[in-house]
């Protein structure tokens, strides 16, 4: 009876496990085959860039159905800090020991396409997403039927942290103009 099972479920065990070594080893080849070549790197950048430096918000607005603030229409028009990336943002009034850090990746650029591709909140109403943690978190403010100067900074954070709808700053300005380090 035990050469039996032996012989029956033998070679089915013996199967299952060369199978799941076999998926293995296709997952990593696939992971080191999926890394894009440098060109490929050095064009989607180059990509990103133009869509940067070249915003289009007269489309978002008209996407949106509404207007964005002033002050975000100028900070891409600097070339300059819309280009600045991987830093953190020290909340002021944060005890020393225990400060509020708040990374900023890069800039989304201002345009249809990443309109579309970055997250809507319904309760917050139409707005843009212009910053990225490059962990599935960004930056929102909010547009509105009348060109405002500026607008408060939301935090959405969808990686299932306690931030997500927090105010990060009462406007755009002090946003920017808080203290700035690099990325650690």
């Amino acid at each position: 009876m035990d050469k039996l099972l032996l012989f029956v479920f033998g070679p089915l065990v013996f199967a299952a496990a060369l199978l799941v070594f076999a998926t293995g080893i296709r997952r990593a080849i696939n992971r080191f085959r999926s890394r894009p070549a440098p060109d490929e790197l050095k064009a989607t950048y180059d990509a990103y860039l133009r869509r940067l430096l070249n915003p289009q918000p007269d489309a978002v607005e008209r996407e949106l159905g509404k207007l964005l603030p002033e002050r975000l229409l100028r900070l891409y028009e600097d070339k300059a800090a819309i280009q600045s990336a991987g830093f953190q943002l020290d909340k002021p009034g944060s005890t020393r020991w225990r400060r509020k850090r708040w990374q900023v990746y890069c800039f989304e650029p201002l345009d249809i396409e990443s309109l579309n591709e970055l997250p809507y909140e319904e309760n917050l109403g139409p707005g843009f997403c212009f910053a990225t943690t490059g962990r599935s978190s960004w930056y929102w403010i909010a547009a509105s039927d009348q060109r405002a100067n500026d607008s408060p900074v939301i935090y959405l954070d969808y990686d299932g942290g306690s931030s997500h709808g927090e105010t990060v700053a009462d406007s755009l300005d002090e946003f920017l103009n808080l203290p700035r380090e690099p990325l650690k």
